[in-house]
């Protein structure tokens, strides 16, 4: 699937170098910069055309070798529609998966603009102190909530999987839950994820350095205002899933 994406991005890439080749209007002559089989480039055209890899992709090339940079792609894109490359499965999908995938981050970044946040000294202040907090945690993760809650009374000797769970790694809704937990306690609340319902038990705390405050101030705001962000998201596509009509016929 990879695959597909780097294929599909470097052919809308190769594309928007001339991003009026699908039109096929006849422009007067005097405008006309060449003209390739029954494809047109015009002066406007190409001006801009060579603005914008300037501007975003760092161009370097002069306007003369730009323009065989044209030439040769739109030869290339005349002899792949010849062969009906462009009607094909595969390709279709590959530029729909790129479609969606631009679409949805799009989405998570006009979203993030929407988001303000403000991160107080107050915030600051404990977050730092627990950013030398490493958590050795061993979790499990049950089918229903109400297992989960069995489990967080009577949390089992072995099994689960353990994991080192850095302070930074830890979501902001579960910051002030796990951060006061001290080893051999267990996580009050089950933690709803798409698997199921985790249940956490911190069964070790290791201290690692960190610089002081003063040098890292700005980074834990951004850390912090991070959290909020993604916290904020999370929040936004719940309301969007109650507000949605959901029907799972089926398990697949």
């Amino acid at each position: 699937m990879r695959y597909l994406y780097i294929v599909a991005g470097l052919i809308l890439i190769v594309i928007g170098i001339s991003g009026m080749t699908f039109l096929r209007f006849k422009p007067p002559e005097s405008r006309e910069l060449v003209r390739i089989n029954d494809r047109v480039i015009t002066i406007d055209e190409f001006e801009k055309e060579y603005s914008e890899a300037l501007a975003y992709y760092n161009q370097k090339k002069s306007r003369p070798e730009f323009l065989e940079d044209l030439i040769t792609k739109e030869l290339l894109l005349q002899e792949a529609k010849r062969r009906g490359l462009d009607l094909k499965s595969d390709f279709r999908r590959s530029i729909q998966s790129y479609y969606e995938q631009t679409l949805l981050k799009n989405l998570a970044q006009e979203r993030m603009a929407e988001i303000n946040v403000t991160v107080t000294e107050e915030e600051i202040e404990p977050y730092y102190k627990n950013m030398g907090r490493v958590f050795i945690v061993r979790s499990i993760v049950l089918p229903d909530q109400e297992k989960a809650e069995e489990v967080i009374r009577s949390f089992p000797t072995e099994g689960g999987e353990l994991k080192t769970l850095y302070f930074d790694e830890i979501p902001q809704e579960l910051v002030n839950d796990i951060s006061g937990l001290k080893e051999g306690d267990v996580l009050k609340r089950p933690v709803r994820t798409e698997k199921g319902f985790l249940v956490i038990k911190v069964e070790a705390i290791r201290s690692v350095s960190v610089p002081p405050l003063e040098k890292v101030r700005d980074e834990v705001r951004k850390e912090i205002e991070g959290k909020k962000k993604m916290a904020d998201m999370e929040r936004w596509l719940g309301e969007l899933r109650k507000k949605a009509a959901i029907n799972i016929r089926r398990q697949p």
